[in-house]
């Protein structure tokens, strides 16, 4: 496509961010590639790129927290600003961010939260007696500006997560504001990166009409996002790249879904496969059926009518040796997938089968999964997946303790010398079971998360994001591993965003989009081709809920 000039309004003056040849390097690994980005103000610009495409490295680099390469320059309305940023300091030159994590507190109130910035940059005034009264007015007058509601003396921690989102996105722009009145009243750049990610649909309404608010008031906006119909929303220009590289950038009105689907995957469907992703019911059944020698096993897991979370209404058949594959965006509802079917998220509906079991999910349980022989390896190890200060043998044996019991007691010799046996088979470094598994790096602190699972030789994996956060060599150690398990007759539900795993492990793909199984992705499978039938059912998701008024 054509490279859009200028996609800021009529009324805007110089550009309130204006950035040249922004590059990062990691080693040998080039993160961004020279890219440059102009907003002007009252624009709002979104970056659009798949998971890898740099968006992440672009935002740090702005945020202070990488130096980019040298020859790199960034302007805030016309001033130069030095690289690096200051860490911590953005504010200083005009740029406010709100991440994904939102960055409250949550045990604090919603006033207190709303002025912490300042009282951060006041330094030892901020110590000063607060007349919380005057405080709680002031906050009200903010965001009746803003048309926000919310009790400034209501915990941040007990409000629904789109109010929480509101309430970081007016904190950014009262920062902004504040920037304004020290620095010639003009200029400002609000950041928000993957804001809508869990947020509800009909609930994104009002994150739309407080961007657009802010607009209104002058200030630049860049939006990172996924999601293609709030950026179709909110965004007069999107700017999109790819493997560190800037391939786009264009005018929202004149972009089609399926160009902007072409610039962030270089991938464009043909008819046949769009209609098997955004074909309903008839997808739905080709996602069920048996595609290929792999799925051709006994089923081993079956889910009918399942939803809880952001999962709605799923049906699949896992079969004995299959590596079925769940490729979403992130918070498309598929990372709510695995825990669901495990029994470890509550408020689930539908019904499953395991083997020659079948019940409701309501009546699983983690306690009950293990029993009927379905593991789970989560996304986040440290937090569920392993006890960081235990030694690397009580973690890796910690399901199957009752084998090392004599006479009710443990016996600790035994479980530490199998324990180094695993370490010698998993490949785990260094081969000291003894150690803490805090000692261990990321890649083998996994390995020994997925041998305390593979020592109970479970029928069924659910796998969620298993190779995040380690390096490319245990990468493909997991691969084959899983492969190994897969030819011995496990079946694997495996859910990743990263699609360049699930091309080079999937013998089945199923896409998801707003929570629900889009169909069956037609083999055989690139990163590319992923990628564009992810982007094209997430489109299409979008414009049926728009058409059902759900």
């Amino acid at each position: 496509m054509e490279q859009a000039t200028s996609g800021r309004p009529a009324h805007a003056n110089a550009p309130a961010l204006e950035a040249r040849n922004l590059a990062k390097t990691f080693g040998a690994f080039r993160a961004l590639k020279g890219v440059d980005l102009e907003i002007g103000e009252a624009e709002v610009v979104s970056v659009l790129g798949e998971n890898g495409s740099g968006k992440s490295t672009l935002v740090k680099i702005l945020s202070g927290y990488h130096e980019p390469d040298p020859g790199g320059s960034l302007r805030m309305s016309g001033v130069e600003v030095p690289l690096p940023v200051p860490l911590g300091q953005a504010r200083t030159v005009g740029l406010s961010f709100v991440y994904q994590d939102l960055g409250l507190a949550g045990e604090l109130q919603v006033v207190e939260n709303l002025f912490v910035g300042q009282r951060v940059t006041r330094g030892l005034r901020s110590a000063a007696r607060i007349d919380w009264r005057s405080e709680r007015r002031h906050a009200r007058e903010i965001f009746a500006r803003y048309g926000v509601e919310l009790d400034p003396s209501a915990q941040v921690g007990r409000l629904r997560p789109t109010s929480q989102a509101l309430l970081a996105i007016v904190r950014a722009a009262y920062e902004l504001r504040d920037y304004r009145e020290h620095n010639r009243g003009a200029g400002g750049v609000l950041v928000l990166d993957e804001p809508t990610v869990f947020l509800p649909e009909h609930e994104k309404v009002f994150l739309f009409d407080l961007v657009r608010r802010i607009s209104a008031e002058g200030f630049g906006v860049l939006f990172v996002s996924h999601d293609m119909t709030a950026v179709r929303e909110i965004a007069h220009r999107a700017v999109v790249l790819r493997d560190g590289a800037k391939v786009g950038d264009v005018l929202m009105e004149q972009a089609s879904d399926a160009d902007l689907i072409e610039l962030v995957s270089g991938h464009r469907l043909d008819r046949s496969e769009i209609e098997r992703v955004t074909g309903g019911a008839a997808a739905r059944d080709s996602a069920e059926s048996s595609d290929g020698a792999a799925a051709s096993g006994a089923v081993v897991f079956a889910a009918h009518g399942v939803s809880g979370g952001r999962v709605r209404n799923v049906d699949f058949e896992l079969h004995a040796g299959e590596i079925l594959g769940i490729a979403g965006l992130l918070g498309a509802g598929s990372e709510d997938l695995p825990y669901l079917l495990f029994g470890d998220l509550p408020g689930g509906g539908g019904e499953v089968s395991i083997g020659d079991w079948r019940g409701q999910v309501s009546q699983l349980s983690p306690r009950e999964s293990i029993r009927h022989g379905v593991a789970l390896v989560p996304a986040d190890r440290k937090a569920h997946g392993a006890v960081p200060e235990l030694p690397v043998s009580m973690n890796m044996l910690s399901l199957s303790l009752e084998s090392f019991m004599h006479s009710r007691f443990l016996r600790l010799d035994r479980l530490l010398g199998v324990a180094n046996e695993r370490t010698e088979e998993y490949d785990v470094r260094p081969r000291d079971a003894s150690l803490s598994m805090s000692s261990l790096s990321g890649g083998n602190q996994q390995k020994v998360v997925l041998a305390r699972w593979l020592e109970r030789g479970p029928r069924v994996l659910l796998l969620h994001e298993p190779t995040q956060g380690v390096d490319v060599a245990t990468r493909h150690q997991i691969y084959e591993l899983m492969r190994e398990r897969a030819a011995q007759g496990a079946g694997i539900l495996w859910v990743s965003t990263d699609f360049d795993e699930l091309a080079a492990v999937s013998h089945r793909i199923l896409i998801c989009a707003y929570g629900e199984i889009q169909g069956v992705l037609a083999a055989p499978y690139s990163r590319d081709k992923i990628t564009s039938a992810v982007y094209s059912a997430t489109a299409g998701g979008a414009a049926r809920e728009v058409s059902t008024g759900s």
